[in-house]
């Protein structure tokens, strides 16, 4: 079955890559501005504009230039940023693992946090630790997630000056030795504890940040799950047998719980990239996000519809773990 889905999700996949990639080239061309003269520059004649748009296929018609968009696609071609003139391929494995990096971690925080605040909310319902979940909810709900890195930054770097105020590494530090490109890993195999000590400690702030409003969501629904499943007739059937509350919660609550919670474990990979897009900014830190942002502002056609492509099959590549991971939670669960 397991075999069946991923076969059947990966064929839908390419509809969906098909469809996006659409989408992302007709707004590319029809946004103001010519990447003819972006990628010429400011003081390039009107000749060398007109020699670059004929170069690149620019003054081709729109289906010419998306079949030649898709070949060179096909080819992992993503062409040339027109902001950093480097090819689009060697930007993305440049910037890509540290937004994955921080992606990873503040997945990781919000799920550690957040599944046991929930349980905890709903077995101990309008207690105060139920209260202050709430309270933690809401506020992770409701404060922007800029303002809430501002305010972070302000705190713990400007103030207290307990942590950095962004970037990877400090000026002048050298990354730990290339394995996987993300430096906390890097650094955890190849034995580079220093290294390992100073990469995390800058991870911490946009981490926690990054990952506040996902926490918010994961403990809410967990706390929602929990209260539905406690009132079912085979927890209060477990409960009059004598078995204690933790092996109640644990065993018998917890799993059937989880179900939803999963669902919005996997939507919570969209929220925190595009989440990313802000958290870097403020921390500066090199990731896709801010790459995303400068390609935008300088209006870098490839640079931008490649950042495009490549989160959407993040995102459908998540979903598809979710739905793999569903069989295994509720075997009743059929997608036939």
């Amino acid at each position: 079955m397991i075999a069946r889905l991923v076969v059947r999700r990966l064929f839908f996949l390419i509809f969906v890559l098909i469809g996006l990639s659409v989408i992302t080239f007709v707004l590319s061309r029809v946004v103001a501005g010519d990447p003819a003269r972006v990628i010429a520059g400011p003081r390039a004649s009107r000749a060398q504009v007109e020699r670059i748009r004929e170069l690149r296929g620019f003054d081709d018609p729109l289906p010419v230039q998306y079949v030649a968009y898709v070949r060179d696609l096909a080819r992992l071609d993503f062409g040339e940023s027109a902001a950093t003139k480097n090819p689009v391929r060697e930007d993305l494995g440049r910037y890509l693992p540290a937004t994955l990096e921080l992606a990873f971690y503040a997945f990781l925080l919000s799920t550690v946090l957040g599944v046991p605040m929930g349980v905890l909310s709903a077995s101990r319902r309008d207690t105060a630790v139920d209260h202050l979940s709430r309270v933690v909810a809401i506020t992770g709900l409701a404060v922007p997630v800029f303002w809430l890195a501002l305010m972070a930054q302000f705190l713990f770097y400007g103030k207290l000056g307990w942590l950095p105020d962004g970037e990877r590494l400090p000026f002048g530090t050298d990354p730990p030795r290339t394995i996987t490109s993300l430096y906390t890993v890097d650094a955890l195999l190849t034995g580079e504890w220093e290294t390992l000590r100073i990469a995390a400690r800058h991870l911490l702030l946009p981490t926690v940040t990054l990952a506040y409003g996902s926490l918010a969501v994961v403990s809410r629904m967990v706390r929602s799950g929990m209260l539905e499943v406690l009132n079912q007739d085979y927890i209060r059937t477990a409960r009059a047998k004598g078995l204690i509350q933790r092996r109640v919660i644990v065993r018998h609550a917890l799993k059937n719980a989880l179900m939803p919670t999963v669902t919005t474990l996997g939507l919570q990979i969209g929220l925190l990239l595009s989440g990313a897009f802000l958290v870097e900014i403020v921390f500066s830190w090199p990731g896709i996000g801010r790459y995303a942002v400068t390609a935008i502002e300088k209006i870098d056609y490839n640079a931008t519809m490649a950042t495009t492509l490549v989160i959407a099959l993040i995102f459908v590549g998540v979903n598809l773990l979710v739905d793999i991971l569903y069989l295994f939670l509720d075997p009743r669960i059929s997608y036939e």
